[in-house]
């Protein structure tokens, strides 16, 4: 604390924008086991091993059920003011594991280690930097959660890429070691520096207020369990990770079914990762001066348009369109709830909120992963799977126009 006093005294910048750097370099390197990231794994990985797609997905989506199962308790230490505590050991956690990813040689440690992974990525590295950048920022909430999924889809670039180049140089198992080495190195430090519960851990009077009296609107979480919209945005945001998961995580897979190399699908990954970092910001800034249902429809939007053009892709140029449909799409998926549960309920209880609503995401993602590895090895292609999805967006759109913003009834627990 006194590095983070030192530099908040000589510095006119604003403590929080410090702390955002810090929760953003965790979301960053969470990618070293994303979706993106993994997918560069799955095939070089499943040709030695005699991995089925199934099997994998399988491995990834119990990382989802292990997230789904942490997401209360995790929610309830952000609540107890623990959250820097939390994303400090998922840092160092995450590198570890990453690393122990080269010694995998069966079923059981793939499981483990990606079920570790996947928890940490997916519950206390995501949630847990948009609960503290919600706690230091009201006015401009929209806009700093944007830039904080700039950074994570900083890292869907950043890793997919790292991953190809580790791999083809120099295998699979050294590929795992250096990204865990790169995940402690990047962001431990920043971590311990800057990222702090509230301004008031600092002695920082906070006294922005929202305009309309946005975000001030604490509910209890039994007050937000009773309102339509804490379910309306919990079940479609989980819907969202359900095909963006079930692409997302086989997308390298796919690309290269369709006849496009490994390097190029390195490149169409990280279009669709500079699309949703450049998504995420104006999805952000969206939120701050539109009305939340209209921003929440339109990520369904965005996401019908990516499905049905990753549909009929069978050339880069195809991939790239598609990728870049799919990454902006993704960036309001990330950006927009985030906002939305901030400014409809609150932050006195978002770590419990977001700790019981998350299992919807987590779900979604884990049953996207099944859906789609099943269904290739079924009918060796994933056409069917991505059709589902788009039918399913077009259900959800309509569903998100019930949205609207709910009122407290000032209950304490």
């Amino acid at each position: 604390m006194f590095i983070s006093n030192k530099i908040r005294q000589k510095s006119n910048i604003y403590f929080g924008w410090y702390v955002l750097i810090g929760a953003g370099l965790v979301q960053l390197v969470s990618n070293a086991s994303g979706s993106l990231g993994l997918s560069m794994f799955i095939v070089p990985m499943k040709n030695e091993l005699n991995f089925s797609m199934t099997l994998f997905s399988g491995a990834i989506s119990s990382g989802s059920i292990l997230a789904a199962i942490s997401a209360i308790p995790i929610g309830f230490l952000f609540d107890l003011k623990k959250t820097r505590y939390v994303l400090i050991f998922s840092i160092i956690l995450m590198g570890i594991a990453t690393y122990a990813m080269s010694y995998v040689n069966g079923w059981i440690s793939l499981y483990i280690l990606v079920a570790i992974t996947r928890m940490l990525f997916s519950t206390p590295m995501m949630i847990g930097g948009s609960v503290i950048t919600a706690k230091w920022f009201v006015v401009e909430r929209g806009k700093a959660n944007g830039i904080l999924y700039a950074f994570h889809s900083a890292g869907m670039i950043i890793f997919p890429v790292l991953a190809s180049i580790f791999i083809i140089n120099f295998g699979w198992r050294q590929a795992w070691e250096y990204l865990g080495i790169i995940v402690v190195l990047v962001a431990l430090v920043p971590a311990i520096l800057f990222i702090y519960e509230e301004p008031e851990s600092l002695g920082i009077k906070f006294s922005a207020k929202p305009k309309d009296d946005e975000g001030n609107n604490n509910f209890s979480v039994q007050d937000a369990l009773k309102t339509k919209s804490l379910w309306i945005i919990s079940i479609g945001t989980g819907i969202l990770y359900f095909f963006h998961s079930g692409i997302n995580t086989h997308q390298a897979a796919f690309l290269q079914d369709r006849g496009i190399s490994l390097g190029l699908s390195s490149l169409v990954i990280s279009v669709n990762a500079i699309s949703t970092g450049i998504g995420s910001i104006v999805w952000g800034l969206i939120c701050d001066r539109v009305n939340i249902k209209y921003a929440f429809s339109s990520v369904f939007i965005c996401s019908m348009l990516a499905i049905i053009s990753l549909i009929f892709t069978y050339n880069i140029f195809l991939a790239i369109l598609a990728s870049v449909f799919f990454g902006f799409a993704m960036g309001g998926m990330l950006t927009v709830p985030s906002v939305a549960y901030a400014n409809f309920f609150g932050v006195n209880s978002l770590g419990k909120i977001r700790g019981i609503t998350h299992p919807f995401s987590t779900a979604g993602a884990a049953i996207g992963v099944m859906v789609s590895g099943i269904i290739f090895d079924i009918y060796g292609s994933y056409s069917l799977a991505f059709w589902i999805y788009f039918i399913i967006s077009i259900v959800m759109f309509v569903f998100s126009l019930f949205l609207s913003k709910p009122i407290s009834t000032k209950s304490q627990f």
